[in-house]
């Protein structure tokens, strides 16, 4: 096997990173967030940016000839922990049971001002992929 980069555009700001890896069936999820596709951050409170955040996200799960279904275990990154009820709102939209498995942590400060940030991991399954 070798991993195959997923693309769905260019990097925000031409930064040196795949938006996704794919190894075998696996699928590695770089870091997503509320990008829009200029390269600039979507304003908005909390539930604004994880809903753009999670679309980007979904986005690259279709470009690798997956779905939000497959996803097994994200890390979800926030400026401040006090805004987690917002964003757990949005984030259980996006997923139907069972849920992948999830850590949350506050990391202080974002790249571009982002209040949150979601990396994943997921599968592609063997009949869809591309």
């Amino acid at each position: 096997m070798k991993k195959e980069a997923v693309k769905t555009g260019p990097a925000p700001l031409g930064l040196p990173f795949s938006p996704a890896l794919r190894f075998g069936e696996l699928l590695f999820v770089s870091g997503q967030g509320p990008i829009d596709t200029t390269g600039k951050v979507i304003p908005g409170d909390i539930r604004a940016q994880t809903k753009a955040t999670l679309e980007n996200f979904k986005r690259i799960m279709e470009a690798a000839g997956s779905d939000m279904d497959c996803v097994l275990q994200t890390t979800v990154y926030l400026k401040d922990l006090a805004e987690y009820s917002g964003m757990n709102e949005v984030y259980s939209s996006f997923f139907k049971d069972p849920n992948p498995a999830r850590t949350t942590v506050q990391a202080g400060d974002l790249l571009f001002g982002m209040k949150v940030e979601v990396q994943g991991i997921a599968y592609v399954p063997e009949k869809r992929k591309k």
